[in-house]
């Protein structure tokens, strides 16, 4: 069961009404959780703090633990394919990338997350890999020239999902991969977000 809103301007208010009507609609107490989840980034800096935020304060409430999910790992269990290389529109020309492949139920980290310049991608290993999500869209051929041969066709529209948020959340929280609420942290990749006068003009 999942509720999805994009109002990218009110998250903070329709947040925590959202998953109270969601508990609701499925009949689940909050005591009844056993931990939280989050889309841990990277991402945009306002949303990764305030899912976090989320996160942690309702753990901290339960007295539950945390489980922060990559979000290049939940974008790849979107697509339905072994290798998977995740690319976001990291904006300022850059994108963030990560290259996982398929274990069963589990996923192999191939090429850890990272920022890159278009014309400075990481290498994949050798086989066919799937490039998904808003980086593959921006970039574009250039994806052909970075990795030539490599590349299945492009799937345009898929994006990370709060369903596979939850169903990685589920296989970590399986595993003990939860952590103390006061230890979650966003994962933001890049430490700048502001060019200067100069910068912008160069």
């Amino acid at each position: 069961m999942v509720r999805h809103s994009l109002n990218p301007q009110r998250h903070s208010e329709t947040l925590l009404p959202l998953v109270q009507d969601l508990l609701e609609e499925a009949g689940v107490g909050s005591s009844a959780l056993d931990a939280v989840a989050f889309g841990a980034g990277p991402g945009a800096f306002t949303g990764l703090r305030l899912a976090c935020g989320v996160a942690q304060g309702l753990a901290l409430g339960l007295a539950i633990p945390v489980i922060p999910v990559s979000t290049l790992m939940a974008l790849a269990q979107s697509a339905a394919e072994t290798r998977v290389v995740a690319l976001l529109d990291a904006r300022m020309g850059q994108v963030y990338c990560a290259a996982y492949e398929r274990d069963g139920e589990d996923w192999l980290t191939r090429v850890d997350p990272c920022l890159c310049d278009p014309e400075a991608l990481p290498p994949l290993p050798q086989g066919l890999w799937l490039p998904v999500g808003s980086g593959s869209e921006m970039l574009g051929s250039r994806l052909d020239q970075a990795w030539p041969g490599q590349l299945l066709p492009a799937r345009a529209g898929i994006v990370p999902d709060a369903a596979h948020v939850a169903t990685l959340a589920a296989r970590a929280y399986a595993c003990g991969a939860a952590v103390p609420p006061e230890s979650a942290s966003p994962v933001y990749l890049r430490d700048k977000v502001a060019q200067t006068r100069a910068e912008r003009a160069s």
